[in-house]
């Protein structure tokens, strides 16, 4: 047996059903916008247009539990288009332009707050960066200074000393390999 509703509820209903359905209307510029500002092609767009008609269904499903009980009735599917086309028709051009506002804001500040981060990374780096410039510049040329240095005292000892030294360290390789078989040295000289 169906119980009657009371007139003063239904039309309270049908005033729910008709906020109900601008909800579903701003969710739709919300979605709008967002698919604009993220340039989504066209298979991002089939993804996002049914992730938004599914969360859609379920915050329209949520606010009629929450509004009615969930009874769908006629009234309940008018008050949902009634107020999707108020919304759209009064708000909808307003809402979208303060959307998009909103997210140009949001995007300016995030940049500001990667510069700023970028630039106190920077700030934090600079007395690390002049201890290594301190320290890496000369220490590169007293290396490069010192490798030509040895260079050329190996050089000059090769010329003067080459044979006596080789045979010296043919001997040292040999006893070597003679005590440890595993130390074969191929003479590179």
């Amino acid at each position: 047996m169906q119980q009657l509703v009371p007139l003063m509820d239904q039309f309270y209903y049908f005033a729910l059903t008709i906020v109900i359905g601008m909800v579903a209307g701003f969710c739709y510029d919300l979605y709008k916008v967002t698919r604009g500002t993220l340039k989504l092609r066209r298979i991002g767009t089939a993804l996002g247009d049914v992730l938004f008609w599914l969360v859609l269904t379920v915050v329209v499903f949520v606010l009629l539990l929450l509004g009615n009980w969930g009874e769908v009735r006629v009234y309940v599917m008018l008050g949902l288009a009634l107020g999707a086309v108020i919304y759209l028709n009064i708000f909808s051009r307003r809402t979208t332009s303060i959307i998009q506002w909103t997210f140009r804001t949001l995007h300016q500040l995030w940049r500001w707050f990667i510069k700023a981060l970028s630039f106190t990374w920077r700030m934090v780096c600079l007395p690390f960066r002049g201890v290594y410039l301190l320290v890496a510049i000369p220490l590169g040329f007293v290396v490069g200074v010192t490798g030509k240095v040895l260079r050329g005292t190996r050089t000059v000892l090769n010329k003067l000393l080459g044979r006596p030294v080789r045979r010296v360290k043919q001997s040292f390789r040999n006893r070597i390999s003679s005590i440890f078989p595993i130390f074969e040295y191929k003479d590179k000289d």
